[in-house]
């Protein structure tokens, strides 16, 4: 983000925590990154002690929530102590995309963009029936914080004061106040940086339609209802394999699963690979399912529109919105019972399986979204809504803009 925000000719500093300082200092002294971006690599010694600490004792998500809420306040205070806000016309807060990331920069007084953020999707709960009650119950508790955030304080103020908030998909707005609603902008926000030039090919007669998964082996990952539709598949005569990659603790039952439905033989497992080795592995498929119950986007579908792979997904959060009759197919699931969404899921597998001229279409459907989907034009296009909503508006009034980006991590 940050990176396109300075090639659009943008003055991009981006303020950010001390995880990646040594690949940031790495980067700049390769001498590639534009002269106009330049880094304040921040956080106070002690909190990266508790950091280290929190991590050492294996607590990940506890320490980086809590590290990530104790560096909001040391972040406005080094701001107002080593800035002169008079230089900035915005602040961007750039995090995980996540709802449950809020920022206190608004305090400084300058319009402020929030997001793209997400988080805010939820499993309908007619889809939680086969989820084991841990699951269940996270999920639950996950729905009830998603609410509660409306009247968190640091969350509250963060959206009272924003010029814009930019949300990946309307089911964030759960956490906005009704009042606030009118500032935001539904935009997806994610793009990709890699350009391929991927070689579509007229899938061999006799040969299966080999389908990749690739993600956490978790329930909200719908994973079993690919499995159930893979079966009922070939159940129906379509010549049709799957390949998993990636772990979890549903592992051990979707395996089971498999063996159950009888298509054990045409499911393979791979443990989580490096992405390097997943992007070697996507050419050598023809079409990505992604059954996901809950997800603000899914980058690996832009990796496998890269590699001409149409994605089979449901219609529901992030891949819901992306993709479309023209490089996938998206199944009905809101309201719908997990047997409508595996017999919708089955429909799409048969129909890519028995079509190669389908199949084949969708793919260079497939690699034309991903070509309008590289961080240049993602960016291009969010800073077109940004000088719209909130330049023109007359929040800012000095040109030309200054930028002033801000979050965890750095782009």
């Amino acid at each position: 983000m940050a990176l396109e925000a300075a090639r659009i000719g943008h003055e991009v500093t981006v303020f950010t925590q001390t995880e990646f300082k040594q690949d940031i200092e790495r980067e700049l002294a390769a001498g590639t990154l534009p002269a106009n971006l330049r880094f304040d690599i921040f956080t106070p010694g002690w909190l990266e002690k508790f950091r280290d600490i929190g991590l050492r004792c294996g607590l990940p998500s506890l320490t980086w929530q809590t590290v990530s809420l104790i560096w909001q306040f040391c972040a406005l205070f080094h701001a107002r102590r080593h800035y002169d806000r008079a230089a900035f016309d915005l602040v961007h807060h750039v995090t995980f995309a996540g709802i449950r990331h809020p920022t206190l920069l608004t305090q400084l007084g300058i319009p402020t963009v929030i997001g793209p953020l997400g988080g805010g999707d939820r499993v309908p709960m007619a889809l939680r029936k086969s989820f084991p009650w841990r699951e269940w119950w996270t999920e639950l508790v996950r729905d009830a914080y998603n609410v509660s955030l409306r009247i968190d304080p640091i969350t509250y103020l963060a959206f009272r004061r924003a010029s814009l908030i930019v949300l990946r998909t309307d089911a964030s707005l759960v956490a906005v106040p009704p009042r606030y609603r009118s500032k935001v902008h539904i935009k997806g926000g994610l793009g990709i940086a890699e350009q391929t030039n991927p070689v579509v090919r007229r899938r061999a007669d006799g040969r299966p339609l080999r389908l990749l998964y690739a993600g956490n082996l978790f329930h909200l990952k719908g994973v079993h209802l690919g499995i159930r539709a893979l079966a009922a598949a070939r159940a129906r005569g379509a010549d049709a394999t799957l390949t998993i990659v990636g772990s979890g603790p549903a592992r051990s039952g979707l395996e089971a699963l498999a063996n159950v439905l009888g298509v054990s033989a045409h499911v393979t497992w791979y443990d989580a690979v490096s992405r390097r080795q997943l992007l070697e592995m996507y050419p050598d498929y023809h079409a990505f399912l992604f059954p996901s119950l809950r997800d603000a986007f899914g980058t690996v579908i832009l990796e496998a529109w890269g590699h001409g792979l149409p994605v089979i997904c449901l219609a529901l959060g992030g891949p819901g919105k992306l993709v479309d009759d023209g490089c996938g197919r998206v199944v009905p699931a809101a309201k719908h019972t997990e047997d409508e969404c595996v017999f919708g899921l089955r429909a799409a597998i048969e129909a890519l399986a028995t079509n190669e001229d389908l199949r084949l279409a969708l793919s260079y459907g497939a690699i034309k979204r991903y070509r309008e989907s590289s961080w240049s034009a993602v960016v291009g296009d969010l800073y077109k809504t940004i000088e719209e909503r909130v330049h023109n508006s007359g929040t800012q009034s000095r040109a030309p803009e200054p930028h002033y980006s801000y979050g965890r991590h750095a782009s």
